[in-house]
């Protein structure tokens, strides 16, 4: 009813929990970002999830650190929201669908605006190359070449190659989340 568009609308405009370290996975839509955080929630969920048509929510707990991960919507509407979640954020993950070449240049001005924000100026970056399991997928070393990333600086950041429908990669990235989300 009403009561439940005011909460999902409250919820998106609010920030996350103040203090708690915080993992954004952003991206276009479609890219993967969804499955991905899926795969994650599973292997290290403890269970909590809250999702809407613009954000889920999962709690993870890596070692004995506890973290709220975010996967945010990433079509065009939606991306101006993104900035409420920027507070407290120990990781940041960009997921590129690697067989959409036509979209490359729109997900490297994404993720430059997101970049030139400067509450994440020195926030650890992982691009995730997702669906490298397709035919046609580019390799991650023509995606940093194509989209400029090599001239990132001032900034930690890796590129890995994943395939979230396969489970190709995905322990690559959690040893990502586990190795930044402490420092």
């Amino acid at each position: 009813m009403c009561f439940n568009g005011s909460v999902s609308l409250i919820r998106k405009l609010l920030p996350p929990r103040a203090g708690e370290p915080c993992l954004l996975v952003l991206g276009l839509d479609n890219a993967g970002k969804s499955s991905l955080t899926g795969s994650l929630a599973d292997k290290l969920g403890d269970g909590n999830v809250t999702a809407s048509m613009e954000v889920t929510e999962v709690r993870l707990k890596i070692k004995s650190t506890k973290l709220q991960m975010f996967d945010l919507n990433g079509r065009l509407k939606n991306r101006q929201l993104w900035a409420n979640y920027y507070k407290n954020v120990r990781g940041l993950i960009f997921v590129i669908d690697s067989k959409d070449a036509a979209r490359l240049s729109e997900a490297r001005c994404v993720l430059c605006d997101v970049l030139l924000d400067e509450r994440l100026r020195n926030v650890p970056l992982l691009i995730v190359a997702n669906k490298q399991d397709a035919l046609g997928a580019m390799s991650s070393r023509l995606m940093v070449d194509l989209m400029g990333l090599s001239r990132l600086e001032g900034r930690e950041w890796i590129i890995l190659e994943c395939s979230v429908t396969t489970g190709s990669g995905i322990q690559g990235i959690i040893g990502w989340i586990s190795k930044n989300i402490r420092k």
